[in-house]
């Protein structure tokens, strides 16, 4: 009976899991049996998918093509008696492959094939033709085992829709997911087009080191580890930047490295504690020859990727090739109507910012008011292609500072989308200025920025030798392919995201499900005894009143902290419309953003929009409330995962 249920297009309820996986170790052991090894060994593959399909589109009426040899994974079986149709995926993507008892034999058919499940994975030697459907499809004159599956696949129509399992197990996301597939593909594809065009102008690769004494080239907390035969603590890098000015130094005049890093940083849809960049560096260049280079990498990965610089990101369209370039001080003064390089004091930044509604710290100085600024009204606004320029000294440590006015450097910062995508300066040559700036960075840690740069002394010592003029760039890989994949989160486009550890409650209730019939399993006991609740409201609402707020089913595809708030989490939820929603709620002090994502959530959808901490929030998520032990206690209300995104509540 399981194994029935099993074949109907993987739709068994969850609680016949256990039935299921026993099935299928039982036919595993029956091929064992027959002679028949269930995880087999090599396999001649000449054939693939696409090719097939390509290679025999012409074909008409009774016309067969050549031999064909393919392996995959089977991902349907439609059975008909004593002939079968079923899906089998490579990696090029799927073709219907023709099971006949006729063909293959009655005892081959009957006492191999009856035995194989969606998700095995089998060999196949047959003939491509043409269905009367015009599909083309090969008919097995013959297959091999090659792997038992000993776990069903998700069931059919519902497919593998939880974000958070797909995060976790990449792998099973890949099987069942083509779309995942292909954007992997793409980024290799990017990482491709990125070091083709720099090889084409004589720039060589080089790796640095992962371990370091000292965590510089960006402000950045680090990841620390120890060191046992030293004896010491090591910093994860946060930037390749220092090793590679090195280099610069040494006469490796055009450099660039494609690496990890890893920084010990809040996680949101465009941060991930480790994450791939790209960072060169030129000498005899400025940030004005970077900035041509950094477009044209760019608009050459979207060529290479999509065949046009224009892109549509999350409904945007935005064209890589039309780049505008504007200081920071010019595009927060388009946005506010302030000149805070007017100011002569800080006294009269502050005002400015006090005017302009602008949050800033007593740390910061007029250059630092400025950045605040322009984070706070110009940055998001950013959606087609900018370059920022004349970033303030204050928030440059390692660039140059600007001949005309040396309170800005010549650095630059590329955004698409609101987002930055890379960072580049013409770099500081200067040792004594540089060994100035760096004691500055100290006096910003010492007043509580925790990601002020470090001193480097030897990295002074090496300036001290003479760095030539030079123009470096930092790009974020997985941001461009991103861009480039119209990905909402970086998590999809990393192949194992950082993902915080299930507790010990989800590891014993995952166990239980693999372990324990639903027969067997007790009841949850709650102690609801301490409970106290709020009284229910004396005045009543009238139908018509209630009915106008409008209740909906959504499902969480991204949650983070927002930077800057104890308080608040930031949902990206699905509502059912297609276009992503955006709700605030303000319950960090009751649960952590990751372990909210793919889960189904209720929201009231028509309230008007609300700004929090400069983001706006368009509706509200709806949580029980009540009191224990004169402690406030919260619970989201969440509905189980078969509610589909945007179904609304009566």
């Amino acid at each position: 009976m399981a194994e029935n249920k099993e074949n109907q297009g993987q739709q068994a309820p969850v609680e016949d899991l256990n039935e299921m996986m026993k099935v299928r170790r039982e036919k595993m052991e029956a091929f064992r049996g027959q002679g028949v090894a269930p995880f087999g060994h090599r396999y001649e593959v000449t054939d693939y998918a696409a090719d097939i399909k390509q290679k025999n589109e012409g074909l008409e009426g009774e016309e067969e093509g050549p031999e064909v040899h393919i392996a995959g994974r089977l991902m349907a079986i439609r059975g008909h008696g004593k002939a079968t149709f079923c899906t089998l995926n490579d990696r090029t993507g799927n073709i219907q492959v023709y099971f006949k008892i006729d063909v293959l034999g009655e005892a081959k058919y009957k006492n191999e094939f009856r035995k194989l499940d969606i998700g095995d994975i089998v060999g196949i030697r047959g003939v491509a033709f043409k269905t009367h459907r015009g599909e083309v499809t090969v008919r097995v004159e013959d297959f091999d085992l090659l792997s038992k599956s000993l776990r069903p696949l998700p069931e059919k129509f519902h497919g593998l829709q939880d974000v958070d399992i797909r995060y976790r197990q990449r792998y099973l996301d890949l099987i069942v997911n083509q779309d995942v597939r292909d954007t992997f593909r793409k980024r290799n594809q990017v990482i491709k087009s990125i070091r083709s065009y720099l090889d084409e102008r004589d720039y060589l690769e080089v790796e640095t080191p992962v371990l370091s004494t000292i965590a510089g080239g960006a402000a950045a907390r680090p990841f620390i580890t120890h060191h046992n035969a030293l004896g010491i603590d090591l910093y994860l890098r946060i930037a390749t930047e220092l090793s590679l000015k090195r280099l610069i130094v040494g006469g490796m005049d055009r450099v660039y490295e494609i690496g990890r890093i890893f920084r010990n940083e809040g996680m949101d849809v465009r941060h991930n504690p480790e994450f791939t960049s790209i960072e060169f560096y030129q000498a005899f260049a400025d940030y004005s020859d970077m900035m041509d280079i950094t477009e044209g990498i760019v608009v050459n990965a979207a060529r290479t990727v999509l065949g046009t610089p224009v892109i549509n990101y999350q409904g945007v369209e935005i064209d890589l090739s039309k780049v505008r370039r504007v200081s920071m001080n010019d595009a927060v003064k388009e946005a506010t109507g302030k000149d805070f390089l007017s100011c002569q004091t800080v006294e009269e930044a502050r005002q400015m910012a006090d005017e302009a509604g602008i949050p800033y710290e007593p740390r910061h100085g007029i250059g630092g008011i400025l950045n605040q600024a322009f984070e706070e009204k110009v940055e998001e606004t950013l959606m087609q292609p900018t370059f920022i320029t004349g970033h303030p000294t204050e928030i440059s440590p390692l660039a140059k500072r600007n001949v005309e006015d040396p309170r800005i450097t010549d650095r630059f910062e590329f955004f698409i989308y609101g987002r930055e995508l890379a960072n580049g300066f013409t770099e500081l040559n200067d040792p004594i200025d540089q060994e100035g700036r760096f004691m500055d960075q100290l006096e910003q840690r010492e007043a509580g920025d925790d990601e002020a740069h470090v001193m480097d002394r030897d990295y002074i010592t090496a300036m001290e030798y003479g760095l030539p003029p030079t123009g470096g760039v930092g790009i974020g890989i997985d941001r461009l392919v991103m861009f480039l994949t119209d990905a909402a989160s970086i998590r999809d486009v990393l192949l194992f995201p950082t993902m915080k550890p299930l507790d010990s409650e989800k590891k014993a209730m995952a166990a239980a499900a693999e372990t324990a019939s639903a027969e067997e399993a007790a009841p949850e006991k709650i102690d609801f005894s301490k409970v106290e609740v709020e009284p229910l409201f004396a005045d009543m609402v009238d139908f018509d009143t209630f009915s106008k707020s409008d209740f909906r089913a959504v499902k969480v595809k991204d949650c983070a902290a927002v930077p800057k708030s104890k308080k608040l989490l930031q949902f990206t939820l699905d509502d059912g419309t297609g276009t992503d929603r955006t709700i605030l709620s303000g319950i960090h002090a009751y649960y952590e953003p990751e372990a909210l994502i793919g889960k189904t959530l209720i929201a009231i959808v028509n309230l008007p929009p609300r700004k929090m901490m400069g983001i706006e929030s368009c509706g509200m998520l709806l949580s029980a409330v009540h009191k224990e032990e004169d402690a406030e206690k919260l619970q989201l209300l969440m509905v189980d995962a078969h509610i589909p995104a945007g179904a609304k509540l009566y």
